[in-house]
Order: structure tokens, then sequence, then C-alpha cells
């Protein structure tokens, strides 16, 4: 009896995992125009190639951290989903002749002010460009340039415009100075990194909401310190100064007076990072994130728990505890 003739196997499909780090913007005076990639928190995609163009989002997984985030507050379409939407411009970008489906894990909190939305978008990103490389489709791997347009792209989905002061140091890692006007010239500043200690209180305070709280002119004086002390926090920063650091990291007259009173507790949780011994303490973006600049790890252990207690206090729960910069930014797993 002739032997049946067998189908040889299906290649397996490739999958490629990504991950994006949170991120602080703003620190003070740098409003849209400084922004920080910090441990801790991380959002991850995985793509996997399919047959069909486009990226299919196939499910998402909610982490641990992620307090009362549910799947259903997250967009489902590549048109609104910031990571699918980075991943499918890579992919376009390079004229990939097949897409993906892709599987999100959030570990950043929506609403938190560390730039959840901008972590998804640079995961997704470089998942696709891991995948065009895993392809062998690339003479070369994909150039920065194109994944700051498709990350700044996606993000402007989230936040209503293309704001580089999340999702450049997530893509880049470290300490990153935007132009906001033109998010594409942006210069990373390197340098020391200093300890720091974050609060999460578990409430949520919207980007597009806090923009809104904005006034739409400031006086000129103000304008002015802001940018006279922008000019110190950078400085000192190269110079690992971080009492320096801390000090104009307080001295924002633009945003953070006005976003203050949406994190309830925000006196409360400053008070009690400066009363144990904290540099400086500020909000991150519109919040409700505060993070404080300390003397060393440990240091940022002993003030991370000052600020649980006052948030305690203030009747909310709160993560917190000691960080550091991420100096990697977006990078492939596996």
């Amino acid at each position: 009896m002739q032997a049946p003739v067998m189908s040889p196997p299906s290649p397996a499909l490739r999958s490629v995992t990504a991950l994006g780090p949170a991120s602080l913007s703003n620190l003070g005076p740098g409003f849209d125009a400084l922004g920080l990639a910090i441990t801790g928190f991380y959002d991850a995609v995985t793509l996997t190639r399919r047959e069909a163009l486009g990226v299919a989002i196939d499910a998402t997984h909610i982490g641990e951290q992620c307090g009362t985030l549910r799947a259903a507050d997250l967009p489902s379409c590549d048109q609104r989903n910031t990571a699918a939407r980075a991943a499918r411009l890579v992919l376009e970008a390079h004229g990939a002749r097949f897409g993906a489906t892709m599987v999100i894990e959030k570990g950043i909190p929506l609403g938190s002010g560390i730039g959840g939305s901008a972590a998804s978008a640079v995961a997704g990103a470089v998942a696709a460009a891991g995948l065009l490389d895993a392809e062998g489709v690339l003479d070369a791997p994909v150039a920065e340039a194109v994944l700051v347009e498709a990350v700044l792209d996606a993000e402007s989905v989230a936040s209503g415009g293309r704001h580089g002061d999340n999702v450049l140091p997530a893509l880049l890692g470290g300490l990153v100075l935007v132009d906001s006007a033109a998010p594409t010239r942006f210069r990373r500043i390197d340098g020391p990194t200093p300890a720091l200690a974050l609060a999460l209180p578990h409430v949520q305070v919207l980007t597009k909401a806090a923009r809104e709280a904005l006034p739409s002119a400031v006086p000129l004086r103000d304008a002015v310190c802001n940018a006279a002390h922008l000019a110190f926090l950078l400085d000192a920063w190269r110079a690992g100064d971080w009492g320096e650091v801390g000090r104009a990291m307080m001295t924002d007259r633009l945003a953070e007076p006005v976003r203050a009173p949406l994190v309830p507790g925000y006196a409360a949780i400053r008070d009690a990072a400066l009363d144990a011994g904290a540099f400086g303490c500020c909000l991150s973006g519109s919040g409700p994130a505060m993070v404080a600049v300390c003397h060393d790890d440990a240091h940022a252990a002993v003030v991370a728990a000052a600020m649980h207690a006052a948030c305690r206090a203030a009747g909310h729960h709160a993560w917190t505890g000691p960080i550091a910069v991420d100096t990697v930014g977006g990078r492939v797993l596996s």
C-alpha cells in the first residue's frame, strides 16, 4: 500500500515581546518639554506574525499593579489603541507583506500620571521593529526616526497632540528634553541619575481633563521664571546636584499650581516627602503621581514610606516605593 503523502509542517509563527517603561513628565518647570523614563512599571506587547495585513488586538491582560483599570477601559481598535497604532505604522513604513496579532500586558495604571499610553506605544513600535528583524526583511535595524514618528503619532490619539515628553523618554531611556512645538527635535540629557521616591494615589486624573484646566495665557513674569528654573534644573542634573534639582522641581508657575487641586492630598504628600528630607517633590505630568528626589536608595525608601502614610491619612490607597531611572527605554525581550 502506498504511503500517504504528508504535508510539510507549517513553520512556527514568529512572536516578539517588547517592553515600554513608565515615565515622569514636566518635573516641575519642564511643562511639555521634559520627561524621564523610570523603572518599576512597564507595559508589554507581544506581536505574532499573521498573513493578513494590519494589527489585530487578540487580547488584553491587566497587570496586578493596575488597580481599578479594566480591559474595557482600553481601546480595542488599532486606530485608537496606541500600541496597535504604533506597531502598524512601523510595519507599514517598511512595506511589510504581513500583519500581526497583538497581546497587551498593561502594567501601568490608567490615568496615573506616569505615561501609560506612551509606554504602550513604545512597546508596540519596538515589538514591530523586532518582528521585522526576526522575519529577515530588513537590511538594517529600524531607524530611530521611524520609531520616533510612530510613537509620536500613536501617542496623539491618547493625549490629543504629538506630545513627546512621555513617549520619547520611554523610547530612548533616561532624561529627554523635547521641543514641544516640533517634537521630532529632542535631546537626551546624559549624566548621573538620582534616587527617587514615587507615590501613585489610587485616583484617576486624565490628561485631557487636566490639560483643559490650564490657562490659555500666562503672565510674562511667570513664563520667564519657568524658563530660568528649567535651565537651572538641567544644568544641576548634569552636575549631579540633586539638592538644586529638587529645588528647581518645585518652582513651576504654569501647570502644577492649576493641577495640584485635582490631586486629593497633594499638599500633605509633598510636605511629608520634604519633612522626611527629600530635596524636592512635584507632580508627574497631570498627576496623581508624585515624585521626590532623595539622597540615596535607602533614603528613597524612607521618603516613600512617609508619602504612603500621608496618602492613607488623606483617605486614599496608594502604591509608593523607591524607583530608579530607566536608562534603556523600549526593548525587545524575546
